[in-house]
């Protein structure tokens, strides 16, 4: 599975929810730099879908699904900048600060990964429910 999310929940909410303005311990200094390259890419899918893709899994049965792995996301992955702008589209993150982001292209910081989950839609049967991230968030707002 990708990385998995609800509104409440995922890297969104970690890192919209991290108080970039405040200095006062060393935890809160080393939870922003977990933050990343603003254009790191991060694959998703959420919650719903995920349980979504496990059913179909099911119901395809074991002649489809045995000793075979299955790669889950909604095949469009979004950048950690991409990420944040979606989220504060809501109105749970509307007021949040954008974090701050560590990492460039300069240090030839590794970008991400793309997954192509194609096969494994095609065998389950299976599409997400959601198209993307932003789409969810535009659902949500």
């Amino acid at each position: 599975m990708a990385g998995l999310y609800t509104l409440e929940r995922g890297a969104h909410s970690y890192w919209l929810n991290t108080d970039n303005n405040d200095n006062n311990s060393d935890t809160d200094n080393d939870r922003k730099e977990i933050v990343g390259r603003s254009d790191g890419l991060i694959n998703l899918v959420s919650y719903d879908d995920a349980a979504g893709a496990v059913l179909s899994a099911l119901q395809v049965g074991s002649k489809v699904t045995r000793g075979k792995n299955f790669l889950i996301s909604d095949g469009h992955p979004l950048t950690r900048q991409q990420i944040c702008e979606s989220a504060v589209k809501t109105a749970l993150y509307r007021d949040k600060p954008m974090p701050k982001f560590i990492g460039s292209s300069e240090n030839n910081d590794p970008i991400g990964k793309l997954y192509d989950g194609t096969v494994s839609e095609r065998a389950l049967h299976w599409k997400p429910r959601y198209e993307s991230f932003d789409d969810f968030c535009e659902m949500h707002s």
